[in-house]
């Protein structure tokens, strides 16, 4: 008999948190070369004798790393199809019937093939079909699957349908005529033993043959094999199935043999002359399946949970139609694939999210001065001067408008552009549609002088463009033309510029910051919006799927002063535009709810949170699978979390090492001392004390041509801040061998650079 089970395609502790970090730009940086792409080669090693909080770091970071390794679904004999077309591939936050609605034998042409029930008195046409149902590919976490764990993946609550599968007729079924034929059914036939327009019995796995008198034959169903032998009468035949014997069937009529096995005398031909041998056709199934209309089907007696039939008539059989649905809870993500219950058949697999192989980290970093960290620059956006938020950051505020001018002065005749004096700073976007037609100015006003010429400054803070003006003129800052207009005016010591694109469909903004990879950021004209009771906005724009700027999905994060008068972000939408849960106590992992699924991280443990994007700029596909069929599989690493003692299994990999010297004799072996080895001379051999934590690459010395990375702090804790480092900024760390990273440790787990490259 078939079993419903989820079938596990994924490694072991595979995470289904998919994509929490990409691959970054620099050649060396982390996670290279643990992932390349999306192919492994890596293993993470923590000390038998550790604290627990080793190994749970341990833990998050293998996680992380198999999340980033693909997940494509094999699927070996049988038959599957791939949701996805060239035109409209599957994402994030699409539902299950997003791209295809219904597959019929265009889509799988094997199982779903058009054909003819023609058995018996049946003749007549059939199309086959499966409908999907409206589930959402999302963000969860539930306490029934991997221990609450954040997944992406399908998630189906009680009675909730996932498919159905129909068998249509082009004439109508007479149901006398169906009994004791074979019906097509699942890319399969059925031997059907009772049929009426309320329910429909059918023999599962049935395997016919003829048998003389006194002959034996051998039938293997489903694996097994079963020596069958017959003793024929005058009043029907006795069957004899390894070993157990039947009672005497006639025509038509079936005996349960032994639990679940089942035996029909399809046709007995006694002949009583000697010179002649008798007869008998049968059928050996495993299973009684009864098809009851508006009800769940049974298998041998028993309900099969969530598989409801509906069996459509006037006065024959139109359609039969199997609706699967939830029984209870239903997973399907990167690590389980569900199978259709009881009768097989039919699955769902989920090979995960297929990201870009590379990606950025924007960053909004808390603190007195709120800071915007992109792979291009970071620009100081706020400050907190303890009563009031202000633009900019202190002795340098930020002069920020709207795509509208700041200024209107009846004097000279003029309206556009910024109005500045010495040390403001402005940022001037020109964006157009694509990331060719973006250019971003920042910039700081060094001189204002008009004694007796005119003389302005302004100091390139992301690039070597300065600019001196000596009179009423112009200067090019690639697409930007950049005007002084006037000095002085009717204020002394201003400076009125204005700045006018070349690009054709581009638009300028004062406001506005444009990622590496093409995130648009608009940040608040009104820096007092951070203190009050809402919060500021930062608006986050991801580009759509052609790659055409701000024209995707937007995200607010709201800004605010925390109770020691920092900024920090507070919250963002987690409703409408991103969904988000709970990784550990306190640290949230979010997806933004587009076909480009940004990835948002927020760590809310303390008063100042920190808060990240991961934008990969370009649109992320899922791989959703429909199989009949076959064996399901997908790439695996096998095992890739050990303890030192078991090191023998992955020493030929990349490693990741987590703890010192004192409680893992591999992190020994790296940093060339005994084990165990304790504070000072830990000290000694590293130059990381107390309060202190190290990052450092070194040559495998189990394995020529690869890397080994330690993570080890003075202490646990330490140790611990060291894999969220690690985790949650992997941009600052480069993997090139003999880099050596030390940090500091603050009381909070925060962590700032003490020596590095």
């Amino acid at each position: 008999m078939k079993k419903f089970s989820f079938k596990q395609i994924s490694a072991v502790l595979a995470s289904a948190m998919l994509g929490i970090t990409g691959i970054a730009a620099m050649a060396a940086a982390y996670p290279q070369p643990m992932v390349v792409g999306t192919t492994g080669d890596f293993a993470v090693v923590y000390g038998s004798d550790a604290a627990t909080s080793d190994q749970t770091q341990a833990t998050s970071i293998a996680n992380q790393l198999q999340a980033m390794v693909s997940g494509s679904v094999s699927v070996e004999g049988g038959e599957s199809f791939t949701l996805d077309k060239t035109s409209d591939h599957f994402n994030f936050n699409n539902t299950l019937n997003s791209v295809y609605s219904t597959l019929d034998d265009e889509e799988m042409e094997d199982f779903l093939a058009d054909g003819t029930y023609d058995d018996g008195d049946v003749d007549t046409d059939y199309e086959q079909s499966i409908t999907l149902g409206s589930k959402v590919l999302t963000l969860f976490a539930d306490t029934d699957y991997d221990d609450d764990t954040p997944t992406v993946g399908f998630y189906w609550t009680n009675a909730e349908t996932i498919l159905s599968y129909t068998i249509d007729f082009d004439d109508e079924v007479n149901y006398t005529e169906m009994v004791e034929t074979d019906m097509p059914l699942l890319g399969g036939n059925y031997y059907v033993l009772a049929a009426s327009d309320t329910q429909i019995d059918i023999l599962d796995s049935a395997e016919s043959r003829s048998l003389n008198q006194g002959e034996e034959v051998t039938l293997t169903i489903d694996g097994t094999s079963y020596d069958v032998s017959a003793f024929i009468y005058d009043d029907g035949a006795k069957f004899t199935v390894n070993g157990v014997t039947s009672d005497t069937l006639d025509d038509g009529e079936y005996d349960e043999i032994s639990e679940d096995l089942y035996v029909v005398a399809k046709e007995v031909n006694y002949v009583s002359k000697e010179s002649l041998e008798s007869q008998v056709e049968f059928a050996l199934g495993i299973g009684k399946i009864e098809l009851i209309n508006g009800s769940e089907a049974e298998l041998n007696g028993e309900d099969i949970d969530g598989l409801e039939v509906t069996i459509d008539d006037n006065t024959g059989l139109d359609s039969l139609t199997l609706t699967w649905k939830s029984d209870r809870e239903t997973f399907l993500t990167k690590g389980n694939s569900i199978t259709l219950p009881e009768l097989g058949v039919i699955s769902l697999a989920f090979g995960g999210l297929d990201y870009p192989s590379d990606s950025e980290t924007i960053s909004v970093e808390n603190g007195e001065t709120l800071t915007i960290k992109m792979d291009n620059f970071d620009i100081p956006i706020a400050w907190y001067n303890g009563t009031d938020a202000l633009l900019g950051e202190e002795d340098n505020l930020l002069v920020v408008a709207t795509s509208v001018a700041n200024y209107t002065d009846p004097a000279i005749n003029l309206t556009g552009g910024l109005d500045l004096v010495e040390d403001n700073r402005f940022i001037v976007t020109s964006i157009g549609d694509d990331l060719s037609d973006v250019e971003i100015l920042y910039y700081e006003v060094n001189t204002i002088e008009n004694d007796t010429d005119i003389l302005v400054e302004l100091e390139d803070l992301i690039g070597d463009n300065d600019i001196t003006f000596d009179d009423i003129e112009s200067d090019d800052v690639g697409s930007v033309t950049v005007e002084l207009v006037a000095v002085n005016g009717t204020t002394s010591g201003r400076a009125y510029i204005n700045f006018t694109k070349s690009v054709t469909d581009a638009t300028i903004y004062y406001n506005r910051l444009v990622s590496d990879k093409g995130l648009v950021i608009e940040f608040p004209t009104d820096a007092s919006t951070y203190t009050d009771g809402t919060g500021g906005a930062l608006t986050f724009m991801e580009a759509d799927k052609e790659e055409d700027l701000m024209q995707g999905v937007q995200f607010v994060a709201r800004v605010k002063n925390t109770t020691n008068e920092k900024l920090h972000v507070s919250t963002y939408d987690t409703s409408t535009n991103a969904s988000r849960e709970e990784e550990s106590d306190d640290n949230w992992i979010g997806y933004v709810l587009s076909d480009l699924a940004s990835i948002i991280t927020s760590d809310e443990t303390g008063d100042e949170n920190d808060f990240s994007v991961e934008y990969f700029g370009k649109e992320v596909t899922a791989d959703v699978e429909v199989v009949a069929g076959g064996t399901i599989s997908s790439e695996e690493l096998g095992n890739v979390l050990v303890t030192d003692a078991q090191i023998s299994a992955v020493q030929g990999r990349n490693l990741i090492v987590v703890g010192g010297s004192a409680v893992n004799e591999v992190a020994a072996e790296l940093v060339g001392v005994n084990y165990p080895t304790y504070s000072d001379a830990w000290t000694a051999a590293t130059g990381v004390g107390s309060g202190q934590l190290l990052i450092q690459s070194f040559n495998n010395p189990y394995q020529t041509g690869k890397v080994a990375i330690l993570v080890a702090g003075y202490e646990a804790a330490e140790t611990a801040a060291g894999a969220q480092k690690l985790i949650n900024h992997p941009e600052d760390i480069d993997t090139t061998v003999d880099n050596k990273y030390v940090y500091n440790v603050g009381t909070t787990g925060d962590v700032t650079r003490a020596s590095g490259p």
